[in-house]
């Protein structure tokens, strides 16, 4: 059984956070509510969301790319 790469998927969780954060915080900015499951998003939640995807980017990458991990 392999051991998974922790760090690795903490790289890929922080790119995908932030993309998040940033189309979040757009679609707030220009007012669009975004169709979701039959109901949607509004602008509002939207932007909460944005502040909420980039506080796990900021998680993410520093459990990502800095911080220095003991076991090699």
């Amino acid at each position: 059984m392999k051991k998974l790469r922790w760090k690795e998927i903490f790289k890929f969780l922080s790119g995908a956070f932030f993309v998040t954060a940033g189309a979040s915080w757009y679609f707030a900015f220009l007012k669009v509510d975004l169709p979701f499951m039959g109901t949607k998003m509004s602008h509002q939640f939207l932007f909460i969301r944005g502040f909420i995807h980039f506080g796990l980017f900021l998680i993410t990458f520093y459990f990502g790319y800095l911080n220095k991990s003991k076991n090699k």
